[in-house]
């Protein structure tokens, strides 16, 4: 498979990592977390065609989803996702 890489939508992916309860008031408070710099998995493909400059095709596992994952450093990733609040 082939994902269309997107170099001008570069963006942090945020997400709650985990959770700690605060001392004083004993709600939960998020835990955030970040990775910098990702670029946006805009289409997959098994077949590529010509796409204009700065896009470009890059190999990506079988299971990559357009915008659920992204690219950084020469590889395809899926995007973490929030952890559920404890009850």
């Amino acid at each position: 498979m082939k994902a269309l890489i997107s170099p001008n939508e570069s963006f942090t992916h945020r997400w709650v990592s985990s959770w700690q309860q605060n001392a004083v008031t004993n709600d939960w408070e998020p835990v955030w977390s970040e990775i910098a710099d990702c670029q946006r998995v805009a289409q997959v493909e098994s077949t590529t065609f010509e796409v204009a400059p700065p896009l470009n095709w890059v190999d990506c596992p079988d299971d990559c989803v357009a915008d659920f994952w992204y690219y950084k450093d020469g590889s395809c990733y899926v995007k973490p996702e929030d952890v559920s609040q404890p009850e």
